[in-house]
């Protein structure tokens, strides 16, 4: 009993000295205000920088820890609430939240489990083939379901269900979830709906207008590549247990068969998707298609109900608010121009291969310590913009970040589609650490034999 009770007590007093030990630092800001800083300047980036610690060590929940920045700024910045507020008055916040839900009727359905098992069950009868089917059905899965943590939440589930149907062994099972989970992220990035939160943030913060048909056009035929590239790096690492997998399969294909009301829903999942796939030759926009009428008429038809309105994380939304106000008020009350000019000496006066490599190492070591691909986004991005303001062109900087940020791991923490899986025991550190170092390597080579010569070939640079 007494073991019982100290145990708690110990762990409360580590998280309260590490509370007392975050407040340190944002102290120092306030006693000696660097850089020449006035004290409202001095304010907003204690708080910035005790925001940022609370949220990397979790030693205050992430949701209180949003609320507290987003009232520093709110009181103290001197920044308009339209600047503070830009996350909830923009049209991504309507599509992210709705998602929620459509993804949310997507799941309810049924469908992508009851059509896609069967497809697996006369295809993936090799590891090669089942490597492939990973591929494919992450990619299919993006225009089906825009919600990216839905859209691995589900394709696991089928997945896990269907290798326990065929009597896969533990180690197989594992290295074949992680290259679900693995691939996954990096088709997330060919198209700015893989990952509407991840990308829609990214253009948002950088503050540039990219639709579908602009992102495809820099990302999409060199992340294939990449992704290529990814997957013989998987091979390698896992060849040995890959070749465990089963010659023939225990599970047999079996036929697909669909009530009326699965058919009819179908043909109604079938025509959001053409409808936004093909929103750059139609006037009408995802955003309409998929928050608007594909989501409300979801209720008519039984795929959804009121029950289903707690799908919206309201708690990722508050943090998103906060992160996405970074850039903008630090921008406003004079912050950012004075904490980023310190680092303007470190890059080239030019655009070259040395100046997008002072970027992804940036961006990389600061993703290592910050962990959260949306946290590193709201420091680095600002200031990386900023920064490069009239030396790097607009659109291939971001993308630099943005491969940076959303490719690079080596823990969990370090990609929250990760996360989910480690989380669901799909996984475990292990397995991350073990393809993310090489995976750190590979994502510096695509960089420069991929994305930047492709970019020059599009005449971007």
């Amino acid at each position: 009993m007494e073991t019982r009770v100290k145990a708690p007590l110990a762990a409360n007093r580590r998280r309260a000295l590490l509370f007392v030990l975050t407040l340190v630092l944002p102290a120092l800001i306030l006693l000696l205000r660097p850089l020449g800083f006035t004290l409202q300047q001095s304010v907003i980036l204690a708080a910035l920088v005790l925001t940022i610690l609370w949220w990397v060590t979790g030693v205050v929940e992430r949701t209180a820890a949003s609320l507290f920045l987003l009232a520093a700024f709110l009181l103290c910045s001197g920044a308009p609430i339209q600047t503070v507020f830009s996350f909830p008055l923009s049209e991504n916040f309507v599509l992210i939240t709705v998602s929620f839900l459509f993804s949310q009727g997507i799941s309810n359905s049924g469908l992508p489990g009851k059509l896609l098992q069967p497809l697996l069950a006369h295809f993936a009868r090799s590891p090669g083939r089942m490597v492939l089917s990973l591929l494919l059905s992450a990619a299919a899965m993006m225009f089906l379901i825009p919600q990216p943590f839905s859209r691995i939440i589900i394709l696991s589930l089928i997945y896990r269900e269907y290798f326990a149907r065929i009597n896969l062994s533990e180690p197989l099972r594992t290295a074949l979830l992680f290259g679900l989970y693995y691939f996954s992220i990096l088709i997330n990035m060919s198209m700015i709906r893989g990952d509407i939160i991840l990308n829609g943030a990214l253009s948002s913060m950088a503050g540039l207008t990219v639709d579908e048909g602009v992102w495809a056009a820099y990302m999409l035929a060199p992340t294939l590549a990449y992704l290529l590239a990814a997957v013989l790096l998987y091979r390698f690492l896992f060849r040995r247990v890959l070749r465990t997998f089963p010659s023939s399969p225990a599970q047999t294909a079996e036929r697909v068969q669909l009530t009326g009301s699965e058919r009819r829903n179908l043909v109604f999942l079938l025509a959001v998707v053409v409808l936004w796939a093909t929103e750059d030759f139609h006037p009408l926009t995802g955003t309409l298609v998929v928050a608007g009428a594909a989501t409300a008429l979801m209720f008519p038809l039984g795929l959804l109900r009121l029950p289903d309105v707690k799908a919206i994380n309201v708690k990722l939304l508050i943090f998103l608010t906060a992160a996405f106000a970074i850039g903008g008020t630090l921008k406003s009350c004079g912050v950012a121009d004075r904490l980023f000019s310190l680092f303007v000496p470190v890059f080239p006066q030019t655009f070259s291969p040395a100046y997008a490599a002072v970027v992804l190492l940036t961006v990389v070591l600061l993703h290592t310590v910050l962990g959260s691909n949306i946290t590193t986004m709201s420091v680095v991005v600002p200031g990386l913009m900023s920064i490069g303001a009239g030396v790097a062109p607009p659109l291939p900087l971001m993308f630099l970040i943005c491969i940076a940020v959303c490719s690079q791991f080596l823990l969990p923490f370090h990609h929250v589609i990760l996360l989910l899986g480690e989380g669901d025991r799909c996984y475990s550190t292990h397995e991350l650490l073990r393809v993310g170092i090489p995976h750190t390597a590979l994502m510096l080579f695509a960089v420069f034999l991929l994305y930047l010569p492709w970019w020059r070939l599009l005449g971007a640079l």
